[in-house]
C-alpha cells in the first residue's frame, strides 16, 4: 500500500505520478489517535456516560521532496486553515484503488521536524491541527471489488459528529 497527501487542492505539489493522484505528496507513514472518557461503575454498566472525544493531531513522515519548502513555509507562517486529504491506496489490476481516505478541514501545520544523516535522503515529520475530520473507508468483497463506502466524521469546532 502507498500513502498520498494532497495539500489544499495541489497548492503545494509533490512527486506522485499515479493516475488520479498526480502531483500529490508521497508519505511514508501516517498516525493519529483519539480517545474519550467512559465511566464504568460496577453493577451499573447500563448507565455509562461518555465524554466528547479527544483527537490528536495527524502526524505524517515523509522523505524531503519538491513539496518540502512549501510545507516548511506553512509551518513557519501559515495562518489560514487548509484542506488536507490523505489517501491510503492499494495496487489494483491496472491502477491504484483507494482503501481509506482522511480529509482534514481548516488544517494548519502545527509541527515540523527534519532529520538527515549520512545514509539516505533527509526525512520530515509534520503534524496537522484541524477543525474537522472525515474518514471514508472503501469496503471490498472477496473478489476485491470496491463496494460500500463507510463515511464518518467529527466537527471539533461544533463538538458533534458530521
Amino acid at each position: 500500500m502507498a500513502i498520498f497527501l494532497n495539500y489544499n487542492d495541489d497548492e503545494i505539489t509533490g512527486n506522485v505520478t499515479a493516475k488520479g493522484y498526480e502531483n500529490w505528496i508521497k508519505v511514508d507513514n501516517v498516525e493519529f489517535g483519539l480517545g474519550r472518557g467512559i465511566t464504568m461503575e460496577a453493577g451499573n454498566m447500563s448507565n455509562r456516560e461518555a465524554t466528547r472525544p479527544t483527537i490528536s493531531e495527524v502526524t505524517v513522515n515523509k522523505v524531503m521532496d519538491g513539496a518540502s519548502s512549501g510545507i516548511f513555509k506553512e509551518a513557519l507562517v501559515g495562518s489560514d486553515g487548509k484542506k488536507i486529504v490523505i489517501s491510503v491506496v492499494k495496487t489494483g489490476a491496472d491502477q491504484v484503488d483507494e482503501y481509506v481516505k482522511y480529509e482534514l478541514e481548516d488544517a494548519l501545520v502545527s509541527s515540523y521536524s527534519m532529520s538527515a544523516g549520512d545514509v539516505g535522503p533527509p526525512t520530515e515529520v509534520l503534524s496537522f491541527s484541524f477543525a474537522k475530520i472525515t474518514m471514508t473507508y472503501v469496503a471490498a468483497d472477496k473478489a476485491n471489488t470496491a463496494g460500500n463506502q463507510g463515511i464518518v466524521g467529527y466537527d471539533l469546532e461544533a463538538g458533534r459528529k458530521l
